[in-house]
């Protein structure tokens, strides 16, 4: 596929309104949710990540279709940072997926306002690829949050696993000492 300029008017339009989408997200974030922002998002560092993640989808619009976001280093990082970060506010997979997938809403909702914006309106095809290509991005970036998110769970469940074996061990061999001094007693008595 060659880059259209629909999709160069998109990435570059994304681009100068990144924070903005940010905050519509952020806004649709908050109407979904029965409890205070706070209790979900307990710091602002969320809320930094986003409007990157959003650059990172602009760019990705401008690249060939050959070029797989999955290439993309850069914008892997920021999605496993933002799993990382997730992890750490306690957020369950089924809210960081729910996040990822306003967050598609509210950039397909942006294309389809500068679509209805654009001077001569783009082919059906520029359009349905464009589209596509913010659902392949924002499912990437999904997956690489949420494996972060998961790889987190995986080495705390580990690391307390181990600590409970080691303290298994220990007690067990702390109560054989008095144990045995009991069962001798017990002996002598009898």
């Amino acid at each position: 596929m060659i880059l259209t300029d629909f999709a160069d008017l998109i990435a570059t339009r994304m681009r100068r309104e990144h924070r903005a989408l940010a905050a519509r997200w952020f806004e649709r974030l908050l109407a979904l949710l029965p409890v205070n922002a706070r209790d979900v998002f307990p710091t602002e560092s969320l809320l930094d990540h986003v409007p990157a993640l959003i650059l990172e989808i602009s760019d990705y619009l401008r690249q060939p279709a050959d070029e797989a976001i999955v290439s993309n280093t850069a914008s892997l990082e920021k999605a496993s940072e933002l799993g990382a970060l997730r992890h750490a506010q306690r957020a369950s997979l089924h809210q960081v997926l729910r996040e990822y997938q306003v967050l598609g809403g509210v950039l397909v909702t942006f294309v389809l306002e500068e679509l209805e914006r654009a001077r001569t309106p783009p082919s059906p095809t520029e359009t349905v690829q464009v589209v596509a290509r913010i659902h392949q991005s924002v499912d990437v970036l999904s997956q690489a949050t949420v494996q972060a998110s998961v790889g987190l769970n995986t080495q705390r469940i580990t690391d307390q696993a181990e600590r409970l074996d080691q303290f298994t061990r220990m007690a067990a061999h702390e109560w054989r000492q008095p144990l045995g001094a009991l069962q001798f007693g017990v002996r002598l008595l009898l």
